[in-house]
């Protein structure tokens, strides 16, 4: 293929996947046209495939401009006035306002009568609006109404500096184009750590052009994508600066929790000092919130894990078709865990200075051992695997589309629990095949006679 079909090529792909991510924002939620919504975002995916794959043979001079538009056009395109695939921004918006009238976001859920005097008309809509919402009057927009959050400190400041930003008063537009800024932030540093590694910046289009980053870091506002750009700050300053990559993925796992599986990876020639700064910003996130309200600050979070089914074993979708559920699935799911953490920390002692490949083995195992359906948890993982330049790990997140669409709109169900199993196997195939291949081919003799 000459380069100039090649750049035709990627840019009918990119012009496809924009016009998927315009289609997302007509369907209007997950439990209205969701066959549909799902169907978009599968060929999104098959889109951005064929963009990324026909990106290698772009000529240079002509990649940075086809990057940034690219991901320009494709988070205008997916921009809505109301998100389609999740509620949780409306808890964002939520926790920022009772953060700003002085009271401590831990202290009491959406419905306490003491909080009454901060409800408006967009979380908690007029009964004509709850009858067309089909709920009973006097609902929220809000999930899990009657629990207190779940969201950890720097998730916290991220929604009150949100709300005094005014994100609000635009609604759901106003967090996403908040949601934005840390998206943005996260693109350049990606660039930025490409070139440092000595990479090919191109491939900054992995993260920026793939749906998850449009979905769930923009459209749905998810905080999951201020947790990703903590994390590459913190792989980024891996072994150069030790003690402040720590503080970073002390950050990171303190806006959403499941971060602090990369720990193992940064640890490195100085496991002290990265030790000692990841805990101390761990700590002194929560004090204030402790001395406020007590082990109140836990908030939802024994909830969910009990909802997901982690504290039952039984959530571990490439286990359950082995018969492994229950106690000895959450067994064998910590033992794999251990074992892969161990491998990774052996691979990191002998190069500290670049953990990305580590960081993407280790992350994309924890996933595909546990299995989580909601696809936002695969935002750091898109990151990892465009600073790696491993795409193929965009299957994990790619998995969980299929399952979240037969769990969100009908409830958890032994159907949907093979289909997200069929799913996460699929990706663990296409994963291990890919990798089998590169390797073979890294070991392939060169001209000089000798493997490379």
């Amino acid at each position: 293929m000459t380069v100039h079909r090649a750049a035709a090529g990627t840019v009918a792909a990119l012009g496809a996947a924009t016009f998927l991510a315009w289609r997302t924002t007509q369907e209007m939620s997950i439990l209205g046209n969701h066959d549909r919504l799902l169907v978009e975002i599968l060929l999104w995916w098959v889109a951005w495939a064929v963009a990324i794959a026909l990106l290698r043979r772009v000529p240079a001079r002509r990649v940075l401009l086809l990057v940034v538009l690219g991901a320009i056009a494709l988070r205008l395109a997916a921009i809505t006035a109301v998100v389609p695939l999740s509620d949780d921004l409306y808890r964002y918006a939520w926790d920022g306002r009772v953060q700003a009238s002085g009271t401590d976001p831990y202290r009491y859920p959406p419905t306490a009568p003491e909080l009454a005097e901060l409800r408006d008309d967009w979380l908690f809509p007029d009964d004509a609006e709850c009858e067309r919402r089909d709920k009973e009057p006097g609902c929220t927009i809000i999930n899990r109404p009657s629990v207190r959050t779940i969201y950890p400190p720097v998730a916290q400041a991220w929604f009150v500096t949100g709300h005094a930003l005014g994100a609000s008063q635009l609604e759901d537009l106003g967090w996403q184009l908040f949601a934005l800024l840390a998206d943005i932030a996260t693109m350049l540093l990606l660039w930025r750590l490409l070139l440092r590694f000595e990479r090919d910046p191109r491939w900054v289009a992995v993260y920026a052009w793939s749906p998850v980053a449009v979905l769930e870091a923009v459209q749905n506002g998810h905080v999951d994508g201020l947790a990703t750009l903590f994390v590459l700050a913190a792989v980024g300053l891996a072994g150069r600066r030790p003690g402040w990559s720590g503080a970073a993925l002390g950050a990171a796992t303190m806006v959403k929790l499941y971060p602090a599986l990369l720990l193992p990876v940064l640890l490195g020639r100085r496991p002290v000092r990265v030790l000692t700064a990841f805990l101390a910003v761990c700590v002194v996130s929560y004090v204030p919130h402790v001395l406020a309200v007590g082990w109140d600050v836990l908030g939802y979070l024994p909830g969910y894990l009990q909802e997901e089914d982690y504290d039952s074993g039984d959530r571990f979708l490439l286990l359950r078709p082995l018969g492994l559920s229950g106690s000895p699935g959450t067994v064998v799911a910590a033992l794999l865990g251990l074992t892969v953490a161990v491998l990774v920390l052996r691979r990191v002692r002998r190069s500290p200075e670049d953990v990305s490949r580590e960081a993407l083995l280790l992350l994309g195992s924890a996933l595909l051992v546990a299995t989580p359906v909601q696809p936002w948890y695969g935002l750091p993982l898109a990151a990892l695997a465009a600073l790696a330049v491993r795409p193929v790990w965009l299957a994990i997140p790619l998995a969980a589309y299929p399952t979240f669409f037969a769990v969100v709109p009908a409830g958890p169900s032994e159907g949907a629990a093979r289909l997200g199993s069929a799913c996460f196997a699929a990706a663990l195939v296409a994963i291990v095949v890919v990798e089998r291949r590169r390797a073979g081919q890294l070991a392939l003799p060169g001209p000089g006679g000798r493997a490379g």
